[in-house]
């Protein structure tokens, strides 16, 4: 275990239980880290927190316990039972496919697990050896198949609201679909009657897969993967909607915008759901201008009385942020919108009360004015 003493005066975020200790906090440290366990200290000596290496040189450790508290097995065990009590509660009916372990929203951080179907996908991003902390987790959780971090590329079927869906593990985004987007696809089926919806940065073409369940007129998807697309036609096959060649844009989302712009499109439904901008503070400024060019983009190709979905992932971008980038790209693009809704991750992905900048999904659901 290696032991971190911090400079003095620096433990006022343990003291607010933040599971987050930087390096700049730490004026020296000693022991052995193979096992990924630390323990953190004040100047005299005395045990303020104990958890895992960070996973990198900025982040020096995730702390799990505070105080005397012990980090041990049993403090670890009875963090994923509760993590899978807090599941069999939240997890709605006729879905497979949903978040098990949220890092610091489950108070175990370093740590993220998905369940997509009959597989389980366990992704440590915190420097520890694996095995004893699989091991809890195979008891626990009791998964019929595990992969652990980047495994071989393969798929995954589940079901979310009664549509079935493929995770792309190994070789997708995160462990391999968007499962934190689960509720806002099922606002978009609720919304989608009768309507056209282009799907931006669609991935494997699920908030489209959503809108024809909810019986819109048709969906397009747009993205560079060419392999993202393949499973986006796969989906539609696999729920029993009709694939057309013209409905799957492998583009630049950006240039496709601005043709569709040029074009004078008008859509019913856009679904603008990004990669992250932003993913180190010193990317806010530079997110937000490329967030305002994208959501400008798609609040003119909306109809008036239209819907645009407007999403975030980047953590560092608050949703106050977020909400003025929104107002600026309205004003720039000449439109008038109203606020539906906010909204973010799925109850499935909890936010703890001590860090709530892991807090990363931002989702508005906003209505052109007529």
């Amino acid at each position: 275990m290696r032991v971190l003493t911090l400079r003095p005066g620096r433990q006022s975020s343990l003291d607010r239980r933040h599971p987050w200790l930087f390096s700049g906090a730490v004026a020296h440290s000693a022991g052995d880290s193979s096992d990924g366990r630390v323990e953190v200290r004040d100047p005299g000596g005395a045990l303020l927190a104990s958890g895992l290496h960070g996973g990198s040189a900025n982040l020096t450790a995730r702390l799990w316990a505070f105080g005397p508290q012990p980090f041990d097995e049993t403090l670890i065990r009875y963090r994923f039972q509760r993590a899978l009590a807090l599941r069999e509660l939240v997890v709605p009916p006729d879905t497979t496919g949903y978040r098990l372990l949220h890092s610091e929203g489950d108070e175990t951080p370093g740590l993220i697990a998905d369940r997509y179907g009959d597989t389980d996908v366990l992704v440590f991003t915190a420097a520890v050896p694996a095995e004893p902390i699989v091991a809890l987790y195979r008891d626990v959780f009791a998964p019929r198949h595990l992969v652990v971090g980047d495994g071989d590329p393969q798929t995954s079927r589940f079901r979310e609201y009664g549509l079935e869906f493929t995770a792309n593990l190994g070789d997708g985004q995160k462990t391999g679909f968007f499962l934190d987007q689960r509720e806002n696809r099922r606002q978009v089926r609720q919304l989608a009657r009768g309507r056209r919806v282009l799907n931006l940065f669609s991935y494997s073409g699920a908030f489209s897969v959503s809108a024809l369940a909810g019986g819109a007129e048709r969906a397009v998807d747009v993205d560079s993967s060419a392999a993202a697309l393949a499973t986006a036609r796969q989906m539609r096959r696999d729920n029993g909607f009709p694939v057309d060649d013209a409905d799957f844009v492998r583009a630049d989302v950006f240039a496709d915008l601005r043709e569709r712009v040029a074009a004078g499109e008008q859509w019913d439904l856009v679904v603008c759901d990004p990669p992250a901008f932003a993913k180190k503070r010193a990317d806010v400024d530079r997110a937000a201008r490329g967030y305002k060019d994208v959501l400008r983009l798609s609040m003119s190709l909306v109809r008036p009385g239209g819907v645009l979905l407007a999403c975030s992932c980047s953590g560092l971008v608050s949703v106050e942020l977020f909400q003025k980038i929104l107002y600026s790209a309205a004003l720039d693009s000449g439109t008038a919108y109203q606020i539906l809704a906010r909204a973010g991750a799925g109850p499935d992905h909890p936010v703890s009360i001590y860090c709530p900048e892991s807090e990363y999904l931002k989702a508005f659901f906003l209505v052109r004015a007529r």
